[in-house]
């Protein structure tokens, strides 16, 4: 299970691997990263950036950039093995269904692939993006789930809702305040997410909802602290897990979960890197989360 601690990561070291054939460029906990892999997602990348009107022509950029791109792998090959320990691990068959769909949605095979072409991309490279963000998005939310079943204990063992939603909540706009929505009208609830706005409405004044209410945003726990004839006074802490799902909207604890694995699988000896030009083993020397940038620049 995902640990729920900040990282620093540690020393472990790398060593030479194979030169030839099907290489393979990293290993974590024995499951390969295939150069393969690395090309598909590094051309996507580098077609990204220049089409946004970079340059990848300078050797140190390029170097960053692998370095990058190998370190959203690691990640990405964490949260796979998380996906298949807890059973929810995307397959072959359910990532060409998305794939079949966007064809769909283009009108057939081949003019998805004609799209894609002409934006210098290829079915590889949407096959890998579905399949790290469905990967992705479901280890969020089961852990996202957990999170959100911990906060309902604090608040059953008599901790005050304020006091938890300034610690944990995910919504930036009302942590700071207790989870403070204010006084909502019907119109707002009107257009607000229907299963949160059902939940306000089903609330009796100093009420909260005991099982987290599923909406757009992830995961809420609600209590109306008012009501008038015509508003509802609001607090909520947000577990963020949202719908749809994209890395960038990747909550802190998530993020930090996933860095601790990391750290704990580097002071394992686990992660091997066995290329020498993609900058800085991630098990050397701490460093952002690169997959919210590499995979953000690599979206079909």
């Amino acid at each position: 299970m995902l640990p729920a601690t900040a990282l620093l990561l540690s020393a472990c070291g790398g060593q030479a691997g194979p030169a030839t054939g099907t290489r393979v460029v990293a290993t974590v906990s024995g499951a390969a990263i295939t150069e393969a892999a690395f090309d598909v997602r590094l051309q996507s990348t580098f077609t990204s950036i220049q089409q946004g009107g970079g340059s990848t022509s300078d050797p140190a950029m390029q170097t960053s950039v692998r370095a990058s791109v190998l370190r959203s792998l690691i990640l990405d090959t964490v949260i796979a093995q998380e996906a298949a320990k807890i059973g929810m691990a995307v397959t072959d068959a359910q990532v060409q269904s998305e794939v079949n769909r966007d064809a769909q949605a283009a009108g057939g095979m081949s003019n998805l692939q004609t799209q894609l072409s002409e934006a210098g991309g290829s079915i590889a490279q949407l096959q890998d993006e579905i399949r790290s963000q469905l990967n992705e998005q479901r280890v969020e939310d089961y852990f996202a789930r957990q999170r959100a079943a911990q906060v309902e204990h604090q608040l059953a063992q008599g901790t005050s809702f304020a006091t938890v939603a300034r610690a944990v909540s995910d919504d930036t706009n009302t942590a700071s305040k207790g989870g403070d929505m204010g006084a909502l009208s019907a119109a707002t609830l009107a257009a607000d997410d229907p299963a949160f706005a059902t939940a306000v409405r089903s609330l009796a004044v100093g009420a909260y909802t005991t099982n987290p209410v599923h909406d757009q945003g992830g995961y809420d726990i609600i209590m109306l602290y008012a009501r008038t004839a015509s508003t509802w006074s609001v607090r909520h802490i947000l577990v963020s897990a949202a719908t749809p799902y994209t890395v960038t909207s990747r909550p802190d604890w998530f993020t930090e979960a996933l860095f601790s694995t990391v750290e704990a699988l580097c002071q394992q000896g686990q992660i091997q890197v066995y290329i020498s030009d993609a900058g800085a083993n991630p098990c050397v020397a701490p460093s952002p989360s690169p997959s919210a940038t590499a995979k953000a620049t690599t979206a079909p």
